[in-house]
This record gives structure tokens, sequence and C-alpha cells, in this order.
């Protein structure tokens, strides 16, 4: 694995990957779709905290792993952090690498956000710190690629130790949410500038869904932005991008990646 830049091309996040293959009525028309799509990999949720995520890991993973791998499509695993103590940071660390091992994906995204409840990252610096060194220590033993996948503009929430984490990822998989900003490129920008302190790779998120948080207002603003936002990826040159998330993503949207070159 080339650790320089490990993400590279058009990528999917899921959420919850049963009721997307039931949707698409199996994996055969599943793998056919990430394939029409111009799809590197998935982006598949494996673990919240210290917790396994059971709805995903099961024996249709393994089988999507394995015919998406037949196509040249890999998979990478998303850890919602918690990190509530030392103790727990360090938990959590060996038990997502072992999973990403175990189920043998291409790398893990830390999926590191400021806290919503119970929701998300709950502990401070040192635990942020704590977690992201093992991690990248898992990994680099494991052959695993990491990235870290948060805010796209950190300084919004201060006291978060957004650079705690990015300091050991090898790619910023930043969650651009443009759906609601005046424009793609002004939020782009926006990233970009407030990421500028890291010299690792920026692969931005793109908004692929219509609703709140962040999304789009319809399903044609949807696929129009999508437009824009990879054409502002090419013109800066990132090694790649991705969308949040398959399950939310409009057909408007889908039409545009299977007709849109990577």
């Amino acid at each position: 694995m080339n650790n320089d830049s490990p993400i590279t091309g058009r990528n999917m996040f899921i959420w919850r990957l049963m009721p997307i293959l039931k949707v698409e009525m199996g994996i055969y028309n599943f793998v056919r779709k990430a394939k029409r799509a111009k799809l590197s990999s998935v982006w598949i949720k494996i673990a919240f905290g210290a917790t396994p995520y059971k709805r995903n890991i099961n024996d249709d993973l393994i089988r999507v792993r394995d015919k998406l791998k037949d196509e040249g499509i890999s998979i990478w695993g998303y850890h919602e952090t918690r990190c509530k103590t030392e103790e727990a940071a360090k938990k959590e660390a060996e038990v997502v690498a072992k999973l990403a091992d175990d189920l043998k994906l291409q790398g893990i995204l830390m999926d590191a956000e400021k806290p919503e409840g119970t929701s998300f990252f709950q502990g401070g610096e040192k635990e942020a710190k704590l977690y992201a060194e093992r991690l990248r220590q898992l990994c680099d033993e494991l052959g695993l690629g990491l990235a870290i996948t948060s805010h796209d503009i950190p300084q919004n929430f201060p006291g978060f130790p957004f650079e705690s984490f990015a300091a050991h990822a090898h790619i910023n998989a930043s969650q651009v949410y443009y759906g609601s900003s005046p424009n793609v490129q002004d939020r782009l920008e926006r990233a970009i500038n407030a990421n500028s302190m890291l010299t690792i790779p920026f692969v931005p998120v793109g908004s692929g869904w219509v609703g709140s948080g962040g999304g789009c207002s319809t399903a044609s603003v949807c696929a129009e932005r999508a437009k824009a936002f990879m054409q502002l990826v090419r013109e800066h040159q990132f090694p790649g991008y991705s969308f949040w998330d398959w399950a939310g993503a409009p057909m408007a949207l889908w039409e545009v990646l299977f007709d849109t070159p990577v």
C-alpha cells in the first residue's frame, strides 16, 4: 500500500449495509452499481466506541468484500470514536484494528466528531492522542491505511482536539457538507483554508443526500452540486473524494456518477 495516498478516486460512505442490499435486490446488483458509479472503495461502519457494529458485520459483508475485490473495489471501515477515558481510548483502537484485520479491509477511518449527547467523541486531547497514536501503530503493523473524517472547519469547534487525531492519519477525509452553503466552491475553499495546517492529502467528502444537516434541498440540486464538487476536486488535483452516503443518495446523483469520469 502507498500510505502517502492510500485513498484515491471516487468513494462512498455506507452506514447500514443490509437495508441497502435489500433495496438493490442483492449483492450482484449492489456490486454492479458500485462499478457503474466508478467507485474505488466503499466506507462501511464497523464499530462505535469499543462495540463492533454487528448490523454490518456478518457473512453478507464478507461476500460483498470478495465480490467488490473482484471488480477492483476495496472496503474501508469507519469507526465512530467515543474515547471517554484513556483506558477506553486504547481499547477502542485495539478493537477497531482487530476488526479491520479480521475482515481484511483496506483501512480505517477515524470518525471523530464533536459530542452529541453520548454519541461521538467523549474525551479530551489526551484521549484523542492516545487513541490515534495507538491506532496508527497498529495500522502500520497490519499494513492498513488510516484516515480521519471530521468537521471540515474544525476551528468552529473550540476545544475539540482535531489535530490530535489528524497528526496520526495518512489522509484527511474532511466532511465538506456544502448542501446548505451558498455554493460548493465557497464551502470547499473555506475547508481547504481551515485544514491548511495539515500536510497529509486532502480527500473531501461531499453532500450526497437530500435533507438537513448539510444535505441538499432537492435531488436535482444534489446532482448539480456533485458535478461542481467533482470538477473542483479535479482542478485542485486532490487524490480522491467521497460522498455521504449510499442510502441517502437520490437517483439523480447516481446518474451523475454513472455518466461522469473520475
